[in-house]
């Protein structure tokens, strides 16, 4: 490295995201090379053996700190998934908005510009809004369009019926119309579903 040596390289770095293993000659850089975290530090002429160590020692580290991201990773979604669990959206109705989870959502219809919310406690909340205006926000909490009218959650569905031109049975025992351009949703819905 005409000009320089490797920590002023290391110096030039603004945060080098990588383990070093320093092989020199010269035994008088070790406290230099501890202070930039070296993972290693040999001595020329090289014996394969701590080489070799070194390395192994590299990839573990390596392994270690993939481990963790991955471990963050799924923290990180933890914590997302019980924040979307404590999420609520505005129900406008007539005379008062309702707060209400996604998750005790079963289903919306649409009847023209209006659309009715059918609760898990078995209350109807009607809004006067579209329904294309929660699909996309409900998507997000796993509800399928179905059909032109329904919007459903799938976790109240129980099964689906192929005769009489398909549907959705709800766990409540209501039936769904699937319109034929949904059916190949709810034929990907069940295979990622497995």
């Amino acid at each position: 490295m005409p000009g320089n040596n490797g920590f002023d390289m290391l110096r030039s770095l603004p945060d080098p995201q990588f383990d070093i293993i320093f092989v020199t000659a010269y035994d008088q850089y070790g406290i230099q090379a501890v202070k930039f975290s070296a993972l290693d530090y040999l001595l020329k002429p090289i014996d394969v053996n701590e080489l070799t160590l070194a390395v192994d020692k590299a990839l573990l580290r390596k392994e270690h700190k993939n481990k963790n991201g991955q471990l963050e990773n799924l923290l990180q979604l933890i914590r997302h998934q019980q924040d979307r669990e404590e999420h609520r959206i505005a129900l406008p109705g007539a005379k008062e908005t309702r707060f209400v989870q996604p998750a005790q959502i079963i289903r919306c219809e649409a009847s023209n510009n209006y659309t009715t919310f059918y609760l898990a406690n078995a209350e109807k909340w009607v809004v006067s809004k579209p329904i294309y205006e929660y699909e996309e926000l409900l998507q997000t909490y796993g509800f399928l369009r179905i059909h032109q009218s329904h919007l459903v959650n799938r976790k109240f569905i129980k099964s689906w019926v192929k005769e009489d031109g398909g549907y959705l049975l709800l766990e409540n025992g209501t039936p769904i119309p699937v319109s034929r351009q949904k059916k190949e949703l709810i034929r990907q819905w069940i295979t990622n579903a497995k």
